[in-house]
C-alpha cells in the first residue's frame, strides 16, 4: 500500500474516532438532564407551580394547612363552637331563671315553715306549692297540722281552723267534734251521741271571717280525691297528708260554713293541682273580689303584698 493511501486511512480512523468521543458526551449531557428532570411527580409538580418556591407545592395534601393561614381555619371553627356553646348556656339561664319568685312571708312578726320559701320536708314543693301549706302562720309543711303552739290544740272544741290561732272569739265559729259520729277526734275526743250542743247554724261572723277554702268547711273538714273516689278527712289530725290519706281521720262537713268546690267550673279544690282541671279552663276562677293567682314549685306566687296564694285564689294574711 502506499504511503499516501495509507496516511488516507489513518487520516479517515483518527476522524471517525473523533466523531465518536462527540457522540459520546452529547448523551452524557443528555442522562444528566434526565436525572435532574426525572420523575413524573416532580415534573408534574414543578410544572404547575411557582419554580421559585417548590417546597410549597411538593405535596399539597401535607402543606395545605401549612402554607394556607391555619390560624384562620381555626379560629373559624373554635368560633362556631364557642357560638353553639353560647346559645345553649343562655337558653338554660332562661328556662332556669323562670318563675315567679319566692318572698318569705311573716305572720306576726315571725316567719314559719310555709313562709320561709325552703322545702322543709323535702318533697320538691316550698310553701304554697306544697298543699299541706295551710297559710304563712303554719309551721308544719309535712301536714296539714299547723304545728303552732295552742293552735287548734283543744280535742274537742272547734273554731275556725285556717285562722291560725285558737279560741273563737275572734270569728265566732264553734264547733265541738263529739258531734260528728264520723268521729274525727278519734279517742281524744270520742263522738257522743248524747252531746247536746252540736248548733246547727253558725254566727254570720264565722261565714264572714273565716277564710275557707274550697271543698273545705270552716272547722277543717276537706273533700279530697282518693282512690278516684271524693273523701272528707279531718286536716287537723297530726298525721294527716295528701301522702298518706289512709292515715287521716274521716269527717262530717258543718253544712253552715261549708264552701262546696266544682272542678268543672274551673274552681281549685283543695288539695287539687290547678293542671288537673279540665283543658277548657284558663287558670283557676275565685269567687267575687278575690284575685286567681299561681304558685311555682319554688313557693313563688303573684299575689300582691300582704296576700298569699293558697288553692287557686290570693286570701289576705291575717296572722
Amino acid at each position: 500500500m502506499s504511503g499516501s493511501v495509507r496516511a488516507l486511512i489513518v487520516l479517515v480512523a483518527l476522524s471517525l474516532g473523533s466523531c465518536g468521543d462527540k457522540g459520546a458526551e452529547t448523551s452524557t449531557g443528555t442522562e444528566t438532564d434526565g436525572e435532574t428532570t426525572a420523575g413524573p411527580t416532580s415534573s408534574t409538580t414543578l410544572t404547575s407551580s411557582d419554580s421559585s418556591d417548590p417546597t410549597t407545592t411538593s405535596d399539597p395534601s401535607t402543606t395545605a394547612p401549612e402554607t394556607t393561614d391555619p390560624s384562620g381555619t381555626e379560629t373559624g371553627t373554635d368560633t362556631g363552637t364557642t357560638d353553639t356553646d353560647a346559645t345553649d348556656t343562655d337558653t338554660d339561664t332562661d328556662a332556669t331563671t323562670d318563675g315567679l319568685g319566692c318572698k318569705p312571708i311573716d305572720c306576726g312578726g315571725k316567719i314559719y315553715e310555709c313562709g320561709d320559701c325552703l322545702d322543709n320536708d323535702d318533697d320538691g314543693l316550698v310553701d304554697f306549692a306544697d298543699p299541706e301549706c295551710i297559710s304563712p302562720c303554719d309551721d308544719k309543711e309535712a301536714t296539714f297540722a299547723t304545728g303552732l303552739p295552742g293552735d287548734n290544740m283543744d280535742a274537742c272544741n272547734q273554731d275556725c281552723f285556717f285562722d291560725g290561732n285558737s279560741g273563737s272569739g275572734d270569728d265566732k265559729c264553734v264547733w265541738n267534734l263529739k258531734c260528728d259520729m264520723n268521729n274525727p277526734g278519734g279517742d281524744d275526743c270520742p263522738y257522743d251521741p248524747d252531746f247536746k250542743n252540736c248548733p246547727e247554724e253558725q254566727d254570720a261572723m264565722c261565714a264572714e271571717s273565716c277564710q275557707v277554702p274550697n271543698g273545705c268547711d270552716c272547722f277543717g273538714c276537706c273533700t279530697v280525691l282518693y282512690m278516684g273516689m271524693n273523701v272528707d278527712i279531718y286536716i287537723g289530725d297530726e298525721d294527716c297528708s295528701l301522702s298518706e290519706i289512709e292515715l287521716c281521720q274521716t269527717c262530717t262537713k258543718n253544712e253552715d260554713c261549708d264552701d262546696d268546690c266544682d272542678p268543672e267550673m274551673c274552681e281549685v279544690c283543695f288539695g287539687q293541682d290547678p293542671d288537673d282541671l279540665p283543658p277548657e279552663c284558663d287558670g283557676g276562677e275565685c269567687e267575687e273580689g278575690k284575685q286567681a293567682c299561681e304558685v311555682d314549685a319554688m313557693g313563688g306566687s303573684d299575689c300582691p303584698d300582704g296576700f298569699f296564694c293558697f288553692v287557686g285564689c290570693c286570701e289576705q294574711i291575717i296572722g
